[in-house]
Formats: structure tokens, sequence, C-alpha cells
């Protein structure tokens, strides 16, 4: 199936492939709707275990880390079974591999499970890394999953979590992601003009920094520049989508003028990118998940773009970066233009058949700061009048006031 090749993130209709000659096995036939551009994704089985601590299997394999380390099995109901946060459940999943020798495979979170703030890792039967799996691999996944901030409500079937295949080597490497920003309009600012290689700090990656809120991309309606998840709330069902009420989960930070955005340790923050970005469909890209240089924080759970993010044939498309952070020990302050994580660029082996966005639209393409799926748009999605009267009640804070305004 990977005969003249080259290296890079196996596309679209590979995935259709592998399917059909049995390196992607499962039970229950898979979903169109589970492949995307550059990735599969994952579906929950009917059985998880609730377990007393993360792991790896490494050489005594998964079934006897369970006979150890197993609490109880939790069986996941259709009509959805609640995981709680910060407990830790091993889950397994409904597809299967069987990897040629030159094919690897790597997981990350999907974008709505990094925003709801559940930490995932897909784990094989002998894993030593997580979410990493060896070339030639044969045999089950699983999922470890953890809640941080709000319980949630799953079933089978759903999907948490995703799988790329590469064959070789698909990082570019600095003189090639230097040419490629300088040729293509990949890196945009607010105003949506491009910025090459000398307006950008470029290394293994492109360092990408926060928006707070100069007028750039936030309205003068609503200067909304983040949100900080809020404690003790109820659990959020994953198939809930566009029907939960934003104030009862979150409070938003607004713009304020010269006043600092200071992070609270272990509290969870939703921002964006100052910059824009904008994937052809012969690269994808991948954020790095922890820079140590930008401080005691980490600025994402979920962090693969497929080909064909943010892109379209209209100039007028781009998309931010949402920004999943959770600090550290210690308060940490951030400020405009601030660099906060870094986007590699990966190759394509060749053209995915559908991009991002394409094939059914997408919740996230082309977007700005934004929620989870779940959350409501607008205020003509709430779910009472009395909900909208408080909305309207609620004062948009000056340039004066304190950031962080609890709606």
């Amino acid at each position: 199936m990977t005969d003249g090749r080259p290296s890079g993130i196996l596309p679209s209709q590979w995935i259709d492939e592998a399917i059909t000659n049995g390196i992607v096995v499962s039970d229950r036939p898979l979903s169109p709707g589970q492949i995307q551009p550059n990735s599969l994704d994952l579906r929950l089985s009917n059985i998880a275990y609730r377990v007393n601590c993360s792991f790896l299997p490494g050489i005594e394999g998964i079934d006897k880390k369970l006979e150890r380390f197993k609490w109880y099995d939790l069986p996941l109901s259709d009509t959805g079974t609640i995981l709680e946060i910060n407990q830790v459940y091993l889950i397994e999943l409904q597809e299967r591999l069987a990897l040629p020798q030159e094919i690897a495979v790597r997981a990350n979170p999907k974008s709505s499970t990094g925003r709801l703030d559940v930490f995932t890792r897909v784990v094989t039967e002998y894993g030593q890394a997580f979410d990493e799996v060896d070339t030639g691999y044969k045999g089950r996944l699983f999922l470890e999953v953890v809640p941080r901030s709000f319980p949630i409500k799953v079933r089978p079937g759903d999907c948490l979590a995703q799988i790329r295949f590469s064959r070789g080597e698909a990082n570019l490497t600095r003189s090639e992601t230097v040419d490629k920003v300088n040729s293509e309009d990949i890196i945009l600012n607010p105003r949506l003009e491009p910025l090459r290689a000398n307006k950008l700090r470029i290394s293994s990656g492109i360092s990408l920094t926060v928006d707070l809120g100069r007028g750039e991309i936030t309205s003068k309606d609503d200067r909304t520049i983040g949100y900080r998840a809020r404690k003790n709330q109820p659990p959020i069902d994953l198939r809930d989508v566009g029907k939960v009420a934003i104030r009862r989960y979150w409070e938003r930070i607004y713009y304020s003028g010269n006043q600092p955005v200071i992070l609270e340790p272990d509290a969870f923050y939703i921002f964006a990118s100052r910059e824009l970005v904008r994937l052809p469909g012969d690269i994808c890209a991948e954020m790095v998940p922890f820079d140590a240089g930008s401080g005691e924080l980490r600025t994402h759970y979920a962090g693969f773009f497929d080909s064909g993010f943010g892109y379209s044939n209209h100039l007028n498309a781009a998309a931010a970066v949402v920004l999943e952070i959770r600090n550290r020990d210690v308060p940490f302050l951030i400020e405009e233009h601030q660099p906060l994580f870094q986007l590699e660029l990966l190759k394509n082996t060749e053209r995915p058949d559908r991009l991002y966005g394409a094939v059914g639209g997408s919740n996230y393409q082309n977007q700005r700061l934004k929620l989870g799926k779940q959350f409501k748009l607008g205020k003509q999605l709430t779910e009472t009048e009395d909900d909208d009267e408080l909305e309207e009640s609620i004062p948009k804070p000056d340039s004066s006031s304190l950031n962080l305004f609890s709606d």
C-alpha cells in the first residue's frame, strides 16, 4: 500500500485502503465520518475500567497491569455513563491495528475533547510510550481518560481521540518550514495579511502568540478574550452538541486595556492565538504540547490540524489556534504577543482526497476564539427567556475593569 509513496503523513484515501486491507480492524463497521484528511477517529467500546493510577503496560502487558491496578469494571451504557473528574479510566477502543513494518501511528485527543479539559492518551497492549504505536504493531488499542474540569457523559461509539499514520520522517526541517512560509500564505496576521519568515520566530516549529484583545480579533460588541472553567458543575453529555449553556461552565475573561492577565494555579483556560493559520492540501500541522521555556504551563491537549484547516479558495479564510491552557504551581502572567506554543508543519505523502471542513463542514473551520461544540452559539440559543434577560443585564467592563468577569 505504500510502494512509491514518499515519507510523510498518509492521507484519507490511504486510510480508506487500510480499512479495506485489514490494517485497521473493528467488529463494527467503521463510519465514513471517522475518516479525516489525515486522521482516523477512534470509538469507545462498551466497557471502561476504573484504575487507581495511570500506567504504561510495558513488557508485563496491559491485561496483567489491569489485574493489579483495576478497581472495578464500568459498563458504558447507550443512555450514557458518567466519568468523574480527576478519576483515571482505561477504555478499550473498538478499532484494532495490524500495521505494516514501515507504518507508525501517533495519537492525540480530538479538538472537542481538549476544549472540555478531558485528558486522553492512547495505549497499546505492551506500549512503553503514550500516544505512540510502533511500526508493525498488531493488537488492541486502549484509551486512558481523565476528565479534569467537568464530569462527562459518554457512550459506546463516542470518539475522544484520533490517530494518524506516517511513513518515515514527516516533520519539515527549519529550512523547509522557512521556504513554505515564504512561498505560501500559511501564517497570517489578524488583518489576514501573510507573515513571512522574517516576521516569525522559527526553530523546529513556528512560534505563535496569544491574543489578548488589542482590538484586532475581538469585536466592539463582545471583547471576550478567553474563558476560565468553573468548578463543581454537573456532567456534560458529549452528544449535546449546541445545547449547553456557556455561562454555567465558564467565566468570561474580557479585554481590559493594560490590566494584566494572570493565570491561577491549576485553573483551566481557553484562549486563541493572535496569528491565523491556513493549511493547504500538501501539509498538516501539530502543536508542541509543552514548551518549558514559556513558563510552567501546558498550552494544549489536542494539537493536530488536518490539511485544509483554515483554508479555502476565499482570501478571507483562516483560523486561529485555540489554546487549552493549564497553569502549574504559581500564578503566571501572560501578555499580548507573548509566544506560548509552536506549530510544527508536517508533509503529506500526497494530497488528501478531502480537506478539513470541505465535506459536511466542521465546528472549528475558520474559528477564532471558540469553545467546544457542545456549547451554545449566541443569545438566540439560550435555554429560557430568563437566561436571555440575565445575559442582557450583565454590563461589559470598561478599560479600567478587572480582566476576569464572571457572567
